[in-house]
């Protein structure tokens, strides 16, 4: 890694660290810099305001979900035509038991949150989610036809459920039972 990116990295983890430890309304960039030891006019440097800082945040967060997602692929994906099911049931897991990882996941909310009066971290958490429906569809349409419509209900779905979860009558690997029987049961042609 270059320095730069050693840097960058080390102020992405301090605003998460901020954002979990204190939430949206106690993130600033003085306390960024203040974690990461710079000035800030150094944190300046790299992120001008805390919107900047917020969407390469967010960035972070959808690349992580990525290469796990991508990890879990590449292991459970051999040649064999039932491994396809093999991935969907891990890919599943991921986004539903796991959550990713229930830190970034807390993380997201309060970006959301900051979305809410931020329009330009609104529209780029937007364009992120874009991006990452349509990479998912890339990724599982070889795998499954109807991967249009098992990312549009699977996306919405695991991020709520993120949310609300723990208050359903049916635990987690029983969600995602019903996930993997639900989607193997759609038709190829989806209407």
């Amino acid at each position: 890694m270059t320095k730069r990116s050693d840097r960058t990295n080390g102020i992405i983890e301090a605003t998460v660290q901020l954002l979990k430890e204190e939430g949206s309304e106690g993130l600033t960039l003085r306390k960024v810099a203040g974690r990461c030891g710079i000035t800030l006019s150094n944190l300046q440097y790299y992120y001008p305001g805390k919107t900047a800082l917020l969407q390469a945040t967010a960035d972070h967060f959808f690349r992580t979900c990525e290469e796990q997602i991508l990890a879990e692929r590449a292991e459970a994906l051999n040649g064999d035509p039932a491994s396809s099911h093999v991935f969907l049931k891990r890919l599943l897991t991921l986004l539903i038991v796991c959550e990713l990882d229930e830190f970034y996941n807390a993380v997201f909310r309060e970006l959301w949150a900051l979305a809410i009066r931020d329009a330009a971290l609104g529209a780029a958490l937007r364009t992120y989610y874009r991006r990452y429906a349509a990479w998912m569809v890339d990724m599982i349409a070889e795998l499954f036809p109807q991967a249009d419509a098992i990312v549009s209900l699977l996306i919405p779905y695991a991020e709520g459920y993120a949310l609300v979860g723990e208050s359903m009558p049916l635990d987690r690997e029983e969600v995602v039972s019903l996930w993997y029987q639900l989607i193997t049961a759609l038709p190829d042609n989806p209407l």
